[in-house]
């Protein structure tokens, strides 16, 4: 009897240890609060959908961290981020292009040094971001330098290419553009032949608020005098290329095309919505935007034109090409967006965010999330394991909807291993429009250089960015609608706004950078 007593009091205490052991695993459990960008496409949860499943499983079970993604817009994440970050209400893991706000929260002490954590649990994470990616998150901090955010690896620099209707072109017996006149002479004809009906819009181009000179680079770098640039201006000028010697003339072309009608009349407007529709419709001749975004699904510009217009397509051109030597490009630089934790951060979350990104970094998890699962996203593949068939988006069923770069943000652009191997599958990542996208490629690279960035915080340009964006999209805005005889005054009157309002300084700061060796990047003229 005394056995069974025994017996029963030690089952007793072994079923009431029961519950407490499994309480403490669930006390070991961490939740790990990532930001992901929400692009608002028709059936993609970001909050369920399958990279976060496969995440999950794979990551989030087997080292107890519950990962939530925490959805925001990806056209206004800079102003999200910052007011939640002022507030302290930012995710464990923050990412943004806005590289300026990055620099003010370092200097205040929000954001979390990460050289111990990528020491102890980011070999992987480092190994594959390398030297050249992870020296532009880190900054001037005493003697040396601190690692405060990861920069993501980006595999295709490239950055815009101007667009024109092939079969406009082939109507008019022209070929390719490849100096400015000769986009003239293409946009004249356009017009007087009403090649878009009566809604031809030869040059469409409305205004980028948030960077309004952002679409203009290449056109103004194909106008400077680089004889009369010295690397420390060209430091100095760092967004302030319109400033530069020769700029100017490529808006004084623009201020010409208005003022013949052969632009579109909503160029003064931010990001206008009759942009989307002209373009599939059939109206648009000539454009700008990001290297690809003509074949991208999300926009459908050269699906949806060829299915209003039959045999309409567009292709890449360059006719803004200086009259001799190579076309300047400016190329993003081998860093992405920043990603970074806040200094608000628990040290365990911490660790868990680190551990986090270092096994995205993983062959076989960044393949994952990148490409989905095999009879779904894809259903062959080449002798190199790249898929050939990958989906897009709209064509996958809502279980299996992702996006490859958000979902993988350390790394922007589809990584197989090498260079050759992940342009082609970039290419590939278009069916049908696999040989135009290869040539905007080659067009955007052709002539590359990397911009400059800082060591150091701007603060000038903390203290009156704001404004000068605001003012730089009155000049553009005025310089291209105003008279041709105005053109000059016009010019002057905005610079010297600009100047007055913090330009100066922000210039006179970062020539004081180039002087002090603070600064990343290199002047394209100086390898000629």
């Amino acid at each position: 009897m005394k056995k069974f007593l025994a017996l029963v009091c030690t089952l007793c205490l072994l079923l009431t240890a029961l519950p407490l052991t499994a309480l403490a695993a669930d006390d070991d459990w961490v939740t790990l609060n990532v930001e992901m960008y929400d692009r608002s496409i028709a059936g993609f949860n970001v909050e369920d959908c399958w990279q976060l499943h496969y995440i999950q499983e794979n990551f989030g079970n087997p080292n107890h961290i519950k990962i939530n993604w925490i959805p925001v817009s990806r056209w206004e994440e800079g102003t999200i981020l910052s007011t939640r970050l002022a507030g302290g209400t930012a995710p464990d893991i923050c990412m943004t292009y806005g590289i300026d706000l990055v620099q003010q929260y370092i200097d205040m002490g929000g954001i979390m040094p990460l050289d111990d954590l990528l020491a102890e649990y980011g070999q992987e994470l480092t190994a594959f971001l390398g030297d050249e990616v992870l020296q532009y998150g880190q900054y001037d901090v005493g003697n040396g330098k601190e690692q405060y955010y990861l920069p993501a690896r980006r595999i295709v620099v490239a950055t815009q290419s101007m667009f024109i209707r092939k079969d406009w072109l082939e109507k008019l017996g022209m070929e390719v553009p490849t100096n400015v006149e000769q986009l003239y002479a293409y946009l004249k004809a356009a017009k007087e032949q009403k090649l878009g009906g009566d809604n031809t819009i030869p040059y469409s181009s409305d205004l980028y608020a948030a960077d309004p000179f952002y679409g203009w680079i290449y056109q103004m770098d194909a106008f400077l005098d680089y004889s009369k640039i010295t690397e420390e201006d060209w430091v100095a000028n760092f967004k302030f290329h319109y400033m530069l010697p020769g700029a100017k003339e490529a808006l004084r072309w623009m201020n010409k095309f208005f003022n013949e009608g052969l632009v579109s009349d909503y160029f003064g407007i931010e990001n206008s919505k009759q942009t989307d529709s002209d373009r599939v419709n059939g109206y648009d001749g000539f454009w700008v935007g990001n290297w690809d975004v003509a074949w991208r699904m999300e926009k459908s510009y050269a699906q949806d034109l060829a299915k209003n217009v039959p045999g309409a397509s567009w292709i890449a051109c360059d006719p803004f090409k200086p009259e001799a030597g190579t076309t300047p490009h400016e190329t993003y630089t081998a860093a992405g967006q920043a990603i970074f934790i806040p200094a608000s951060v628990d040290e365990k979350v911490a660790v868990a965010a680190i551990k986090y990104l270092n096994w995205m970094c993983k062959p076989e998890s960044l393949y994952a999330l990148q490409n989905g699962e095999m009879g779904y996203n894809y259903t062959t593949v080449n002798e190199n394991n790249i898929p050939t068939d990958l989906k897009n988006i709209n064509d996958t069923d809502d279980a299996h909807k992702m996006h490859a770069t958000d979902g993988a943000p350390i790394c922007n652009g589809f990584y197989y291993g090498a260079d050759e191997l992940n342009y082609a599958a970039t290419a590939m990542g278009f069916p049908g429009y696999e040989d135009v996208v290869a040539d905007s490629l080659v067009i955007s690279n052709d002539g590359a250089y990397e911009p400059v960035s800082f060591t150091r915080t701007i603060q000038s340009r903390i203290d009156y960015g704001t404004t000068i964006i605001s003012k730089e999209a009155e000049l553009l805005v005025q310089v291209v609608t105003c008279k041709p005889e105005d053109f000059d005054a016009t010019w002057d009157k905005y610079t010297n706004e600009i100047l007055s309002a913090g330009g100066q300084q922000i210039i006179d700061e970062q020539r004081q950078a180039y002087k002090d060796g603070a600064y990343r990047g290199f002047y394209p003229m100086a390898q000629k």
